[in-house]
């Protein structure tokens, strides 16, 4: 059974197409559902209003402090903690410690030069690192199942003209993903056939062909085989299968082009 393109999933993710034929499709194939699941979630995550994240409790700079062994002259909270008065404070001003230098305002005055000089805690780099190599990594794989990532290469495309018997027209293309992998995308005019189309890869005397499958819609995509010889193979065959068990070709074709690099 074909499957539906990326680009039919990610219109339907973004829920710019409601074509009721993929809803068909989606309700009897686990795999495009699962995709499309998976679409709709980056698509939610990218539209959400970003909020504004919690200030951490107070133990957590004193679990940090214990765990990295550092001096009492960083002791107070830098995420917050105001001093208990009668007025409020701005928020994420550290206590003033005991005998500290101050501000006229009260606050701790750090050193930066002396906190520069020692550098950012190996641990804490190395958890600010993994944090920004996860949220890259998010990013890149939502870019790409969006259609934002690289481009495939077309390799061959074909103008598929119509048979006798048949008006429809259509087109196909051969892609190369950025995975290294080949597909062959069909698109035609809608068609009125008595059975169901099937998809297929003629050698140019019509005497050798390859089944690529059934063809649902009006667009369909396929993977071709690695150790499939595309130019062995050139000629893009739709045809009009009878619901008769027989796997060879009906001899009825619809549209056929000859693939061209």
């Amino acid at each position: 059974m074909a499957h539906l393109s990326e680009e039919t999933l990610t219109l339907l993710a973004l829920g710019e197409a409601d074509d009721p034929r993929s809803h068909d499709h989606l309700s009897a194939c686990q795999e495009c559902a699962a995709e499309l699941a998976d679409l709709e979630h980056v698509v939610r995550a990218g539209r959400a209003e970003p909020t504004a994240p919690a200030a951490p409790g107070p133990g957590v700079w004193a679990a940090i402090h214990a765990e990295l062994g550092l001096s009492d002259d960083v002791a107070a909270d830098p995420f917050g903690g105001t001093r208990e008065t009668g007025t409020d404070e701005a928020p994420g001003r550290a206590v003033p410690a005991a005998g500290g230098p101050h501000d006229d305002a009260g606050a701790t005055v750090v050193d930066l030069a002396s906190r520069r000089r020692r550098g950012v805690p190996y641990p804490l780099a190395a958890a600010a690192a993994a944090a920004a190599l996860l949220v890259g990594g998010a990013s890149v794989w939502g870019a790409q199942r969006l259609g934002l990532g690289p481009e495939p290469q077309v390799l061959a495309t074909a103008e598929l003209e119509p048979l006798a018997g048949y008006t429809a027209r259509g087109t196909a293309e051969v892609d190369e993903r950025p995975d290294g992998t080949r597909r062959l995308v069909v698109r035609t005019d809608p068609a009125d056939v008595d059975g169901f189309k099937e998809v297929w890869l003629l050698a140019p005397d019509a005497q050798r062909m390859v089944s690529l499958g059934v063809m649902a819609g009006d667009e369909a995509e396929f993977v071709l085989p690695e150790n499939l010889d595309v130019g062995e193979f050139p000629v893009v065959d739709v045809s009009d299968e009878p619901v008769d068990g027989d796997p060879t070709h009906s001899g009825d074709s619809i549209v056929r082009g000859v693939l061209e690099a």
